[in-house]
């Protein structure tokens, strides 16, 4: 009888253990969720999409209140057309009064993201310019690109 109860011990063991594994696992995604991305968190995804050269991807970084008729599909291969250097820097900065963003986007931005190329060359320089810069706004606790400008 000891050894049917060990070995029921065991499996009790066994089950108690997966709960926690499972438990842990669904604690571990809630969080990663929760957490709030930065505009560094936005550049490093478009950095992606650059390098990838994907306007499905850059699409998704969009902000969700844009109208979807309004995303300029030229803009968004401007987004990630061209490449990256070797070295650039993450920028972000604010964005001039508000009263005069509200005129132009149909959702107004909060600050501008940059991505700043250093280019050690003139070829380099011929060829990838000298940056990127976009609008940014949160939603529901992330960044997003605005690109939805007022129709003129």
């Amino acid at each position: 009888m000891a050894m049917a109860e060990s070995g029921e011990i065991g499996m009790f063991l066994t089950r108690v253990c997966s709960i926690l594994v499972g438990c842990c696992m669904v604690l571990s995604s809630q969080g990663a969720s929760a957490t709030q991305p930065t505009p560094e968190e936005l550049a490093r995804r478009w950095v992606e999409a650059i390098k990838e050269n994907s306007t499905a991807r850059i699409r998704a970084l969009i902000h969700p209140a844009c109208p979807q008729n309004s995303i300029s599909p030229e803009i968004l291969a401007r987004m990630v057309q061209g490449g990256l250097p070797e070295t650039y820097q993450i920028e972000t900065s604010e964005l001039g009064p508000r009263e005069e963003l509200q005129r132009i986007y149909q959702v107004v931005p909060d600050k501008q993201l940059n991505i700043k190329y250093r280019t050690n060359t003139p070829e380099e320089k011929a060829r990838y310019g000298l940056g990127k810069g976009f609008p940014i706004a949160r939603a529901s606790g992330e960044w997003f690109f605005v690109i939805c400008v007022k129709p003129t």
